[in-house]
């Protein structure tokens, strides 16, 4: 904790006042050395906090000001009113110049509350100062209205801005939106500024925040402030966790996509068909005929480009379906909703065709044809593993029929 020892000069003062005001204890962390003086003598420069003062006639207000610097000046006199603005604006105080001990000791009880609150607020603000600054989150202060009070450096190193920039600026100046983005208040706190005020306590969201570098993913803690029980602003911190759910996502898709096609995998295809909230439904399987003989052939860069274009024909043919690659060169797909026969072969007849002229345009893919697995599922269980071992079983059926042709589980 700090120490603030004062040195206090008593100048030109009745001996009885002088008794009053060195009767009153030091505040908390505080202690008093006290100076007492007929006149002004020269040495003091630097040395003395605050000087309480009679008019002795030679020892002016300019004097003492010019001897003394910036000491806290108290000058007791009963002609406050003949003094000109220049020596009121030198002045901290004025006091009644024929003092009685109580008053005295009244007003210096004052003076050092007041200085002891200034000292505290001093020492209070710096250490918030200090620890708001070191923290690596953003951190910031805002009155009723949203205007910005007090930032830390790492929010002004988000927004590059300054403090004093900052200070008293709205949310569309600070991260540099246009008015028409404001208004709309997509990427703006507004709404969750208005439900930390509702909510009266601290609230957790996830907020985009639009600024001119760009989105920023935040992990953001909001606090209502209050003075006399009316609400007057909020504090909040927030964890720019922009890059880690950018890689959270790259992660999440990883293990929820295949790798060379894009589609996704196995397992991810498990968890969408769990989560399909239909009874009807079609499921497609693909199996690539004469595969293994393109990578014998050709190598497995040819392999590769062939499941790759392959899939983008899946992608553009069945878009509002669940496309997956299973392994090796098979795929399934998952659609939604009630289908005939005959809506189904058209849509199958369409994808042949458009996959011939695929394998077509390339003389690696001469060979390559595709058998596939139909299943038209009316009463869906939820039995993925059924559902693909019968669509599965159809595809089968296909590929010793003939290859590059379909099969429907129920013609089996």
């Amino acid at each position: 904790m700090y120490r603030c020892d004062l040195n206090i000069l008593l100048l030109n003062m009745n001996e009885a006042v002088v008794t009053a005001i060195k009767e009153v204890e030091p505040r908390e962390w505080f202690s008093h050395n006290f100076i007492c003086e007929n006149s002004l003598k020269d040495g003091y420069e630097d040395k003395i906090d605050i000087v309480i003062f009679r008019d002795n006639g030679t020892d002016c207000i300019n004097r003492i000001r010019q001897v003394l610097g910036e000491a806290l000046c108290i000058y007791c006199t009963d002609r406050a009113s003949e003094l000109s603005c220049q020596e009121l604006e030198q002045l901290h105080d004025i006091w009644p110049e024929k003092l009685v001990p109580a008053t005295a000791k009244l007003l210096f009880t004052r003076l050092m509350d007041n200085e002891k609150l200034k000292k505290d607020a001093w020492l209070w603000n710096t250490e918030l100062e200090a620890v708001i600054d070191t923290s690596l989150d953003l951190i910031w202060f805002k009155g009723r209205f949203g205007e910005h009070w007090r930032v830390n450096n790492a929010f002004c190193d988000t927004v590059k801005k300054t403090k004093e920039d900052i200070r008293g600026k709205q949310h569309y100046y600070i991260w540099d939106l246009t008015p028409e983005e404001y208004e709309d208040g997509q990427y703006v706190c507004i709404e969750t500024e208005q439900d930390v005020k509702l909510a009266g306590h601290t609230c957790r969201y996830r907020e985009q925040v639009k600024g001119s570098s760009g989105m920023k993913e935040l992990l953001t803690y909001k606090t209502p402030l209050y003075y006399k029980g009316n609400f007057i602003g909020t504090v909040g911190v927030a964890k720019d966790i922009t890059k880690e759910e950018a890689y959270r996502k790259k992660l999440l898709q990883q293990a929820q996509t295949d790798e060379l096609t894009g589609l996704a995998n196995r397992r991810y295809f498990y968890y969408s068909m769990q989560k399909m909230d239909t009874d009807s439904l079609a499921v497609i399987y693909f199996d690539l005929d004469s595969f293994k003989q393109l990578n014998d052939e050709y190598g497995h860069q040819a392999g590769d480009a062939a499941l790759a274009g392959f899939a983008t024909l899946l992608q553009a043919s069945f878009a509002d379906g669940i496309i997956a690659r299973m392994g090796g060169d098979e795929f399934v797909v998952a659609l939604q909703g009630e289908y005939t026969k005959e809506e189904m072969c058209q849509k199958l007849d369409g994808f042949m065709e458009k996959m011939r002229a695929f394998f077509a345009m390339n003389h690696e893919f001469k060979n390559l044809s595709v058998s596939i697995g139909v299943l038209l599922e009316k009463n869906n269980d939820g039995q993925v593993d059924v559902l693909l071992h019968k669509s599965d079983e159809a595809m089968y059926t296909a590929k010793k029929s003939g290859k590059n042709r379909y099969c429907f589980y129920d013609d089996i």
